[in-house]
């Protein structure tokens, strides 16, 4: 007799190897919103207007509803009167044209200014001509204006509030105050300042030092 090799009828279990598990991951797309361009104003057209600056055409005067834009090849000058002085701006540049004042700064500090110096323009244009010679001895020696940004930054130590040294067209406009020893820029002589002490003389230097020595 033959041994009989055993056979075994149940069912065999398969076994499955499990690879290495995937995550699904779910898309998170952007909640809705509307674009930027709905907040945009409406375009103005641009069409040829016949007009001269000084003539029929004035920069202060109201600006029409619905506006129109006109592209032109060269810049325009724009020239009025203080009495007999002539100032002029071109390119966001003021001009004084008086001969023995003249002088040159940026047209925003002159509107700044001026607003300030209400009914004293004449003086304030000589305060410009002669803080603009000022400074441009102080940059020949070797002088350099700190940017807006330290001096934006300086006021968060000791809230100040006033500003003094540098010219008066120079001095940033976010100070409630500024000045120079005797000369007010603008505003109320008061309050925690910053001093920018390159820009003083020797004698303002000496008087702050006895201020601050107190």
């Amino acid at each position: 007799m033959q041994p009989v090799e055993h056979q075994s009828t149940s069912p065999r279990k398969c076994v499955q190897k499990k690879g290495p598990a995937r995550v699904k991951r779910r898309m998170q797309w952007e909640a809705p919103s509307k674009p930027l361009a709905v907040d945009d104003p409406l375009l103005l057209r641009e069409r040829e207007v016949h007009a001269e600056i000084g003539i029929n055409w004035f920069l202060d005067r109201e600006i029409p509803k619905g506006g129109d834009v006109r592209i032109l090849a060269e810049s325009l000058l724009w020239e009025e009167r203080l009495g007999k002085i002539r100032i002029r701006t071109t390119e966001r540049i003021i001009t004084c044209m008086e001969p023995h004042r003249g002088w040159t700064i940026a047209s925003s500090n002159w509107n700044f200014l001026r607003k300030r110096w209400l009914d004293r323009e004449q003086k304030l244009i000589t305060v410009i001509q002669e803080e603009t010679k000022r400074m441009e001895e102080k940059e020949e020696a070797g002088y350099r204006s700190p940017t807006w940004t330290t001096l934006r930054a300086l006021p968060k130590i000791n809230k100040a509030k006033r500003l003094e040294g540098e010219a008066v067209m120079s001095a940033p406009p976010f100070f409630q105050s500024a000045g120079q020893e005797d000369l007010k820029f603008w505003g109320e002589d008061d309050g925690p300042a910053v001093v920018v002490w390159e820009s003083l003389s020797e004698s303002e230097q000496e008087q702050w030092s006895e201020k601050m020595g107190k």
